[in-house]
This record gives structure tokens, C-alpha cells and sequence, in this order.
């Protein structure tokens, strides 16, 4: 690893890196210096194997099985990171359920509300397991993985709308609060993503690239590049912002 890279000397806690996004995450951080903590839940293969590609790459990393949508879990990520270098120095909140489409005629409240609670969970309960540490260091990088759908509905998408919408102002109140601290949290909200999720929806992936003005969807480097940005020293003045990487889809 460069002894100039721009994350050298930083740990940082990516929540649901065992694959797609959070894979990407975790080895984009790795490469730019950062010891990582690689979080997952019940893939540990998987997880395993995002490890591995660090390594090999010459990064330093470890793996936590932990719920990031628990008070218990994440205080398990934050002792472990802790434990093996430390301190905390980034966190990336990008855990958060599965979910499918649904026309709102057809949806229920716990498709809803139990993705919004979900989701909200992962946060707040992330960032809480974090601050204590942050705090007492005087510095700290939050960032949220968003969703574009939060900013610009799409049919089938009230519930992963929304309840991404919440976690946008979370961020924005995380960000008022411990700005003095020498702490930024920020949003990253992608839309479409192109990942091991999202192959079976080809076609429509394909049609959504077509819209955007770049003629393609994101990738998880995409994302992750993004994220690495705000993780770093050189955004130090930027707070409570959101970030579309959706190839100006939203422009």
C-alpha cells in the first residue's frame, strides 16, 4: 500500500460489506489505506472472501459478524475495530434488508414500516456505536448509503423511497450535531446499481442506463469511489450534503 495514500493510519467500519456495494466499499477504502472492518451477517464466505481480496492486496482488514441493525451488534463492530486498530475513524452505514418492488396498491404497512424501521435501525444505531470514540478523538467521517429514489419516485419504490429518505435526514441532524466535533456525515445515494441483487432485473437495467445522460447504470465502484471522497481529509468542509451517483438521471 503507498505510504501516501490518502487513508493511510485510518480504521473504518463499513456495515454489510460481505458483497455488491459494501464489497466494493470496503476494498475501495482498503486501497486508499484505511484498515477495514468488514462487517456481514450471514454470508460469511462471502465476507471472507472480500477479506482476502484486501489482504492480497496488501491492505489490512478483519471480519465481524455482527446485526448493523442492532445496539448489540454494533457495539461489536465498534470494540472490534477498537480492538485490532485502535480507534474509528470512518464509518459507512450502507447495511439495510432486502426488499422487492411493490405497487403501493398492493403494499402493506410492514412492507412499509418495517423496511423504514429497518433501515433507520441500521443508522442510528451505527452512528451511536461510533460517536463516543469520534467524539473523544475530535474527528470522524460518517457516511450514509441513500438511494436516489429518496429525491425522485419510481413506481413500486414508496417504501425504499422513504425509508431512505429517513436515514437522509438523519444524516442531516447527525451532521448539525457533531460538526463541532470535528465530525461530517454525509449521504451517498446511488440509483440503480448493477450487482449479483440486481442481474435478474437485466432488462430493466439496461432501460434505466439507457435514460441516464452517461447511457449506463452504476457500477458498486462507482459508489464506492463516491464514498472514499467523503471519507477522506480533503472533504472535511462538506456536511449534511447528499451525493446522487445516478450518471445524471437527476440532472
Amino acid at each position: 500500500m503507498p505510504a501516501d495514500a490518502p487513508l493511510t493510519g485510518k480504521t473504518a467500519i463499513v456495515t454489510g460489506s460481505g458483497r455488491g456495494i459494501g464489497a466494493a466499499i470496503a476494498r475501495q477504502l482498503a486501497a486508499d489505506g484505511a484498515q477495514v472492518v468488514i462487517n456481514y451477517v450471514s454470508d460469511a464466505d462471502a465476507a471472507g472472501a472480500v477479506h482476502d481480496a484486501v489482504t492480497q492486496a496488501g491492505g489490512s482488514a478483519i471480519v465481524v459478524q455482527a446485526d448493523a441493525g442492532s445496539e448489540e451488534g454494533t457495539a461489536r463492530l465498534a470494540e472490534a475495530a477498537i480492538e485490532a486498530f485502535g480507534g474509528i475513524d470512518i464509518l459507512v452505514s450502507n447495511a439495510g434488508p432486502l426488499f422487492r418492488p411493490i405497487p403501493l396498491t398492493e403494499m402493506t404497512w410492514q412492507d412499509f414500516g418495517g423496511l423504514l424501521e429497518a433501515d433507520a435501525r441500521c443508522a442510528f444505531h451505527s452512528t451511536k456505536a461510533v460517536l463516543p470514540t469520534m467524539i473523544e478523538q475530535g474527528h470522524g467521517r460518517i457516511v450514509y448509503i441513500g438511494s436516489a429514489s429518496s429525491g425522485h419516485a419510481s413506481p413500486g419504490l414508496a417504501h425504499h423511497g422513504s425509508a431512505r429518505a429517513a436515514v437522509t435526514t438523519f444524516a442531516r441532524y447527525v451532521a448539525a450535531e457533531t460538526g463541532r466535533h470535528g465530525i461530517t456525515a454525509n449521504v451517498v445515494a446511488p440509483g440503480m446499481v448493477r450487482t449479483d441483487r440486481t442481474a435478474a432485473a437485466g432488462p430493466m437495467l439496461e432501460r434505466i442506463g439507457a435514460m441516464t445522460p452517461v447511457g449506463r447504470v452504476a457500477t458498486p465502484e462507482d459508489v464506492a469511489r463516491a464514498v472514499a471522497f467523503f471519507a477522506g481529509d480533503d472533504a472535511g468542509f462538506y456536511t449534511g450534503t447528499v451525493f446522487p451517483v445516478d450518471g445524471g438521471l437527476s440532472a
